[in-house]
Formats: C-alpha cells, structure tokens, sequence
C-alpha cells in the first residue's frame, strides 16, 4: 500500500471519530429516533453454531471493542487485550511477522449504515475495512436490544466445514 494513500485511510478514520466526538448532542439527538445510535462497548465476541454452542473466539476470551452508530455513520475496531507491541515505534516499520499478528488481531472498518427495524436487520456499508475484501461492500447483521444490550450476529457462513455465525454482545456506553 502506498503511503499516501494509508494517510488518506488514516485522516478518514481521524475525521470520523473526531466529528462523532465533537458532536455529542448530534448522536443524542439521533438516539430518539435510531435504537442503535450512541456507541457501544464490546462485551463477547463467539462464533456459534446454530444450537448457540461456541467454537471459536477469534479475539480471545476477553476482546476490547467499541462500535459507534451516530444516525449515518459506522465505526468499528476489535482487538484482542493481549497484543504484544512491536520493537520499534514506527508505525510503518515492524517485522513481517509483528505485522501479521497484529493484523490478525484487529479488526476495523467505517461507513454508512440502513436500518430495517421491522427486521430487526442493519447492513453495514463499508467504504474501507483493515480487510480489504471487505472494502466497498455491504455487510448485513440482525440485531437485537434489550435493556442496554445489543447483540449483533451475521448471516451463517461456513467455518472448518460447519456452518456458523458470529454473535458479538455490545453494551451501551454512557
């Protein structure tokens, strides 16, 4: 990837999380009308089977995470709490092998986001992800609140020859 347009990446994403800072009473306002807007703190991440046994934790036991909704627009980062640092600080450098830990230990994308309450469904369009398969498509998830929780979980995929889903359990950050 070429530097330039890394930086390009990186100002979106520093753009996005300042605005949504900035404007407090914007997402508030939006809350009224948007069940899931605010944002949100990861509490588990499991890929299910469908009789909800889990087989896998690809962030760990324990992943961090936070996902913010302001009435158009989407961030996500998950990681695992145990990423080991590289042993230099530059951002650009690192060996091939802190690099692909890291990205395997990390998971990011932004972009708008529809909603369709009365399915309980919200596709998450994706204008960049860490995983660049992901950029530029529409990613759909059912949801579901209660209380201060929302469960997000993914259409079922296929995952060492079973089929899956991911569940990821948010909480509301106040």
């Amino acid at each position: 990837m070429r530097i330039a347009e890394q930086g390009r990446r990186w100002r979106c994403l520093a753009l996005l999380l300042l605005g949504l800072a900035a404007a407090p009473g914007a997402v508030r306002a939006q809350a009224g009308r948007d069940p899931l807007a605010g944002t949100w703190r990861l509490a588990s991440f499991d890929i299910v089977t469908s009789d909800g046994q889990v087989v896998d934790r690809i962030l760990g036991p324990h992943p961090i995470g936070v996902i913010m909704y302001d009435g158009a627009r989407i961030c996500v980062q998950l990681t695992r709490p145990d990423r080991p640092a590289f042993a230099t600080n530059d951002i650009l450098a690192g060996t091939t092998d802190e690099k692909a830990r890291a990205y395997a230990s990390f998971i990011a994308y932004c972009g708008t986001y529809s909603l369709n309450e009365a399915e309980a469904v919200v596709v998450h369009h994706l204008e960049w992800s860490l995983f660049p398969n992901w950029t530029g498509t529409d990613q759909r998830r059912f949801f579901a609140i209660e209380g201060d929780r929302l469960t997000l979980t993914t259409p079922p995929f296929q995952r060492s020859g079973r089929s899956v889903t991911a569940k990821l359990v948010w909480e509301r950050m106040r």
